[in-house]
């Protein structure tokens, strides 16, 4: 709860000054928040109604951790936490803390002290916010209206165009993480996508910078792909390309690597022979066969992933 409450908590001044959060031209990672809190509601709400109480929790989390703490505040965060007194800034908070209020409501059931500590402590109005049935009573998160969806804010649109950039960001995270790039080294982006996605990408160009850490993105085809270079398809189907010369120690990583896959390699072989033995088949619960298939099968896909980077480094 800390990773989505604190932020939002310690940076709401002017947030109260805002009547209508919501209210006139909204960036794309506001839009694409809203359209997920309310299919969120719809789903929790659909749930619930068929007392699927562990498929609620699932919802909720990953809602929250998700969508919520790992991109929701992270694209807003440079707004928000500016010092200057500026009606965007304020607007930024309003609409932080909007959300932060609702997705408290819609958790309440299932985390009822942590949810009312920190609904009191927001700055909105308690009040307003009750059930039409607990008029003028003592604001409590309890007799608060529970979340219901609004499905004109439900935007497939805007959701798929913010998954394009999270997946985007994604993806050269891993590289920086698979190829260990210094985390505080800005790498160059290339990008082969089609002008619909150049235009998603472009529109959110300052963030994907801030967020991957980026020196710059470019948009080029496909076979411009310096041949030292880390690659990834998006699940879009573009393709961005990573110039690996001058960031890392090319000897050094592919020594790394070589040893990396010899390891998996042999763990491999050896699960491999597991499986051939009739007299292992026969005795072992299915449990464990099936468990060391599906190791077997993470261990195809890691392989493949250091061949590829191999392949960069070569």
């Amino acid at each position: 709860m800390e990773c989505g409450a604190v932020l939002p908590l310690l940076n709401s001044e002017g947030a109260e000054s805002v009547a209508e959060p919501f209210a006139g031209e909204l960036t794309l990672h506001d839009r694409w928040i809203l359209s997920r809190l309310n299919r969120t509601a719809r789903d929790v709400n659909n749930r619930l109604d068929q007392y699927d109480f562990h498929g609620v929790v699932q919802t909720l989390y990953h809602f929250f951790w998700d969508d919520l703490c790992d991109w929701y505040i992270e694209l807003s965060k440079t707004t928000i936490t500016a010092e200057a007194d500026t009606p965007e800034r304020n607007i930024a908070r309003a609409r932080m803390i909007s959300v932060l209020e609702q997705s408290l409501r819609l958790l309440h059931p299932f985390m009822p002290y942590l949810t009312e500590e920190l609904w009191q402590k927001l700055p909105v109005s308690h009040a307003e916010l009750l059930h039409s049935a607990y008029a003028g009573a003592e604001p409590t998160i309890m007799l608060a209206s529970y979340p219901q969806c609004v499905d004109a804010l439900v935007d497939e649109v805007a959701e798929s165009r913010m998954q394009a950039v999270i997946d985007l960001v994604s993806r050269v995270r891993n590289i920086r993480s698979e190829m260990n790039i210094k985390p505080g080294e800005r790498v160059p982006v290339l990008l082969a996508a089609g002008d619909g996605l150049r235009d998603t990408f472009e529109a959110s160009r300052n963030q994907i910078e801030r967020l991957a850490r980026t020196s710059q993105l470019v948009f080029v085809e496909r076979a411009e792909f310096p041949k030292a270079s880390a690659l990834e398809v998006l699940d879009t189907g573009a393709e961005l390309a990573i110039p690996l010369e001058g960031l890392i120690d090319f000897a050094q990583e592919r020594a790394r690597r070589e040893r990396q896959r010899a390891k998996l390699k042999d763990e491999s072989i050896r699960l491999g022979a597991q499986l051939t033995r009739a007299d292992f088949l026969d005795r072992a619960p299915a449990e464990k066969v099936q468990e060391i298939k599906s190791r077997r099968d993470e261990l195809a896909v890691q392989l493949a992933a250091i061949d590829r980077q191999l392949e960069a480094l070569s």
